[in-house]
């Protein structure tokens, strides 16, 4: 009878024990690798931002944080990565606007959903398109490139990084204002653009303001005109098209990061919180600044209905001027 009644104890006891590991195990941290994608090329523009910031949250997590750059397809192939990954928050996206975009200017079945595929974790920041010219060009303002342009209908061109890109759409709204002809030639990427850009093939292009500010005066490019709102810290002297008497050039892109949807929401909001932390530090707020990005407070929720508008903004866009994703 003691033997009996000890045994159903130390059973007792053992279930007991084993029942309590699931409550166990969720308590610990997670050290399992972290994944950052990044769609572009490495060495891009947002190098500077992303990598430092990668390896800040790998520091503040205590767990490794790879960054993986899966470029192609404007942006696509590193989406469509995300999307075959398990909602676990292993696996981030680092995006840019093309990531609505790609969908806003489909003419098929989109390639993703927005609302239903994707998680906004958190914006870097937005970021507004500046016009540009190599810095050896004869052109000093945009006027100089309205009489250019209007002297030599067909032959005056503009680049962009992408057929489909922000570059791209704001180049045919500028030909649009200035109602003339005036071919686009598309690169695949800033780098190509900026080559036949500095080579005195390509006179003129929108680019990012990340690129604006790295390439400027000794570095190869001037900058003409910015498309937004207001004059951006860290190229004062250039004026809005805004001021410029063109209206509709105000509407900023932006950097952010993402999540497959699903993702639990912990899981998510330890993400977050780490990495708004991280982007008040002093060293990223001037890496931010540098690539001409503005900080953003938006929630997920706000981020999100500001993507349904933009997505409707670029779909009438593209509409008007007949324009498809790369």
């Amino acid at each position: 009878m003691t033997i009996d009644i000890g045994r159903r104890h130390w059973t007792m006891a053992l279930l007991a024990s084993l029942a309590g590991l699931p409550e166990l195990a969720s308590a610990q941290p997670d050290t399992r690798p972290l994944t950052l994608l990044v769609p572009y090329a490495a060495g891009g523009a947002a190098d500077p931002v992303v990598r430092p910031l990668a390896q800040r949250l790998q520091e503040v997590l205590a767990r490794t944080v790879l960054v993986d750059n899966k470029a192609g397809a404007n942006g696509l192939i590193g989406t469509q990565y995300l999307l075959r990954q398990p909602p676990d928050g292993l696996t981030m996206l680092f995006h840019i606007t093309s990531l609505i975009q790609n969908i806003a200017l489909s003419r098929g079945k989109p390639p993703y959903d927005f609302a239903k595929d994707i998680e906004p974790l958190v914006l870097l920041g937005r970021q507004a398109v500046v016009l540009v010219v190599p810095a050896s060009s004869p052109y000093q303002s945009l006027a100089d490139l309205a009489r250019a342009a209007k002297a030599n209908p067909g032959n005056f061109s503009f680049g962009s990084y992408g057929a489909g890109s922000t570059s791209h759409i704001y180049g045919e709204q500028l030909r649009a204002a200035w109602n003339i002809e005036m071919p686009h030639v598309a690169f695949r990427g800033t780098s190509p653009l900026l080559q036949d850009m500095l080579g005195g093939r390509v006179p003129m292009a929108f680019v990012s303001a990340a690129t604006a500010i790295e390439r400027q005066g000794d570095k190869g490019l001037r900058s003409i005109a910015v498309a937004h709102s207001k004059r951006l810290t860290a190229l004062p002297q250039v004026p809005t098209l805004h001021e410029l008497g063109y209206a509709g050039f105000d509407y900023t892109g932006w950097w952010g990061l993402f999540l497959r949807a699903g993702t639990p929401a912990p899981v998510a909001e330890r993400l977050r919180n780490a990495i708004r932390a991280i982007l008040q530090e002093p060293d990223m707020v001037g890496r931010l600044q540098l690539a001409g990005l503005e900080p953003s407070s938006e929630t997920p929720e706000q981020i999100t209905a500001a993507m349904q508008n933009e997505y409707r903004h670029w779909e009438a866009l593209s509409r008007r001027f007949n324009i498809t994703a790369d």
